[in-house]
């Protein structure tokens, strides 16, 4: 899946005033950025949400009477966040921006320059995110570093690292090979001076080749000369490392003891917390990524349950450090135990708990979150000289095939449902339940494609027509195809509720071959009644990058029997754009065929006529922009007419949609247009009853 779940920005926008704000994020939406928008309107209100919510950019006005950009900055040092801020006024210059940015704004954009502000706004999330990921990976390496240490002294091999000759580090059993009793002998001692002469030539022209990378092997079996001058046979294996972030060479110095219990103990150290005895986070969020994957890949679902313990710090200033330890302790417990055998437990954080469990029935999970709250609150710790309860909340996540797949997000998530929950007292467990703003595109679409597959499977696809009126009368009938899906429940969903997620998620492909077989068999039942239809049938950008349905349409066509003439297909001008080469290839195709083309949405490019150049259609279609508020408009009455003039020139047939009222009749004569389309007319039937003369002139 795509990462584009973790494509949510959390804003806070401070400005005096919520419209503002609104304005901002509703401009963010349309431009397809996912944003979740907090709003400020002063210090107060800035500062608790800093402090209460996960930030990932604040958008700042400048022309703020009582705080200031520098105000602001300090006042997000002192919430302990790592947050950029992004400037924003009516009017700026150059003065202002150079300004803002050495108090730490990362742009200064126009309140007016909406589109500016979400590429900036895209931007600075997006390095924002780079800075997060490079801190944990910091973090893990330093965590990493620290578990090699701990590996180091416990091996039962010599290890020691090597830079530029000499001794940077020797763990104990290389000290001891060597007689050594502390490292303090060995610093500063050149390796060379460790081998017996009679191959300290070798061993410099193995090590010369080992940083040019000319080795073919990484071993080398050398004498060796122990502190007190006896000789040591050993194999040495060299291989570059890092210690301490200074690039060196690892020597490692095998022995042949059994180190199977070690490297258990080490496994062991490495995947549970030594606290409690449950899996650790990180061996947690492996298993987690791996429940996400098999989501995705169609095995059974999981359910996540985030446990953290309510009060926390009240608790802790009660009974102090080493109390709270027994009563962490004692809740693990409990967990481990109301857990199935097969059920992961882990210690997320500092006094939180993870549980993942596969295969069970949302009340099934509810049922047993809630029986283990109970066992929670009637349990009572004894911390030396006090006793003690407490409670705890449970955020729940079901993982599916629609899940992101961002392990952090989730974690995300059910951070923010148990905050609503011990906000709201505590002691209870809730369910995660995505809100517009949050979702993932693909969780957005989830329902509607199970309504798309379900009316696929069940063959509940219905076709509407809405017909194609010439203003000249010339004669035949033009229907354009449209599609209804009933879905499970009889509700009823029309393209624009559907074809979007369609194509983003594979199944416009198929949408569009139902459309072309259900025009065939219309075309050709017309025929037997000696009527000649002539069928419109838009293409999704999957079908135009299908480079088989040219030969498809072909083997339907002989088929059927009917002429290629009457399947008129329409290709929207952006993907013609976007997809040139496919299109053309699907052009050539079809009109083998002879096959009739439409250009869709036509005419808002900057020079629309080039494509045409390309793709000879048959008919443009314009673009509804010019449509909309047509009858008042005389600037898109003029477009329309230049457009319709220069496809007239070239024998191109222009079609003119969105006809929705009386209004719009008294231009239509006068803008050139050859055919008119909209629900005015005639709104999408089932019937193809349409009665063509009534519009001839």
């Amino acid at each position: 899946m795509d990462s584009s779940s973790d494509k949510l920005i959390r804003l806070l926008i401070v400005d005096e005033g919520l419209h503002q704000a609104e304005v901002i994020t509703s401009a963010l939406r349309s431009s397809g950025l996912h944003v979740l928008a907090e709003h400020a309107e002063d210090s107060a209100d800035m500062c608790e949400i800093i402090k209460k919510k996960p930030i990932d950019l604040v958008i700042f006005s400048l022309e703020l009477a009582d705080f200031t950009l520098q105000q602001a900055q300090y006042l997000i040092r002192e919430c302990g966040r790592h947050v950029y801020i992004i400037g924003l006024a009516s009017k700026i210059n150059e003065k202002m921006a150079v300004e803002a940015m050495k108090l730490g704004a990362q742009d200064v954009i126009s309140s007016t320059s909406l589109e500016h502000l979400a590429l900036v706004i895209k931007r600075e999330a997006d390095n924002i995110k780079t800075w997060r990921k490079t801190v944990k990976s910091e973090q893990e390496l330093h965590e990493s570093e620290k578990r090699c240490q701990s590996l180091l002294a416990n091996s039962k091999d010599a290890v020691a690292y090597v830079h530029e000759g000499m001794h940077i580090y020797a763990n104990a059993v290389y000290l001891e090979l060597f007689g050594n009793n502390d490292f303090d002998e060995l610093e500063g001692i050149p390796l060379i001076d460790m081998v017996h002469t009679s191959q300290q030539g070798e061993l410099k022209q193995f090590l010369r080749d080992l940083s040019q990378n000319k080795n073919t092997v990484n071993e080398l079996n050398l004498k060796l000369v122990h502190a007190n001058g006896e000789a040591i046979d050993g194999l040495l294996e060299f291989s570059r490392a890092s210690f301490e972030g200074e690039t060196c060479t690892q020597i490692l110095i095998r022995s042949q003891a059994d180190t199977t219990e070690l490297e258990q103990q080490i496994s062991y150290m490495h995947q549970h917390d030594l606290v409690t005895g449950l899996y650790n986070r990180q061996y947690f969020m492996e298993q987690l990524q791996q429940s996400i994957n098999d989501a995705i890949n169609g095995k059974p679902h999981s359910n996540f349950l985030y446990i953290s313990i309510d009060n926390f710090q009240n608790i802790r200033n009660t009974v102090g450090i080493s109390g709270c330890d027994i009563l962490i302790n004692d809740i693990a417990k409990i967990i481990k135990q109301h857990a199935s055998p097969k059920e992961l437990v882990a210690r997320f954080g500092a006094y939180s708990y993870c549980v993942l469990c596969s295969g069970k029935e949302k009340a099934n999970v509810e049922k047993s979150a809630q029986s283990l709250l109970k066992q929670i609150e009637q349990h009572i710790s004894e911390t030396g000289q006090q006793s003690i309860s407490c409670t705890c909340s449970i955020a729940i996540y079901t993982i599916d095939e629609f899940t992101p797949d961002n392990r952090n997000e989730i974690i995300a998530r059910v951070e923010r449902t148990l905050d609503k929950i011990q906000q709201e007292g505590g002691n209870k467990n809730q369910f995660y339940v995505p809100v517009i703003g949050e979702m993932t595109q693909q969780e957005e679409d989830s329902g509607i494609i199970k309504h798309i597959k379900y009316a696929i499977a069940k063959n509940s696809i219905k076709p509407l027509y809405q017909p194609i009126v010439s203003i000249a009368g010339s004669p035949g009938e033009r229907y354009e195809i449209k599609k209804v899906i009933v879905t499970e429940d009889g509700k009823k969903l029309k393209e624009k509720d559907f074809m979007d997620a369609a194509e983003r998620n594979n199944l416009a492909k198929a949408l569009d071959r139902w459309a072309i077989i259900t025009a065939i068999k219309q075309i050709a039942t017309a025929a037997k009644s000696d009527r000649k239809l002539d069928i419109f049938i838009p293409l999704s950008c999957d079908g135009v990058l299908d480079a088989t349905l040219a030969r498809w349409v072909s083997a339907r066509i002989q088929s059927a029997k009917i002429p290629g003439e009457q399947l008129v297909f329409t290709i929207n001008e952006a993907h013609a754009v976007n997809q040139l080469k496919a299109v053309k290839n699907l052009y050539k195709g079809l009109k083998q065929l002879h096959c009739q083309i439409v250009l869709d949405d036509f005419g808002t490019g900057l020079n629309p006529f080039q494509l045409v150049k390309h793709v000879q259609p048959d008919f443009l279609r314009i673009n509804m922009a010019y449509v909309d508020g047509l009858a008042g408009n005389t600037e898109n009455q003029k477009s329309i007419r230049e457009i319709t003039s220069q496809a007239s020139s070239m024998e191109i047939g222009s079609i003119l949609p969105g006809v929705s009222d009386a209004g719009m009749l008294s231009v239509i004569w006068n803008v050139g247009a050859d055919f008119v389309q909209g629900d005015f007319l005639q709104p999408p039937s089932k019937s193809l009853n349409f009665d063509f003369s009534s519009m001839a002139g």
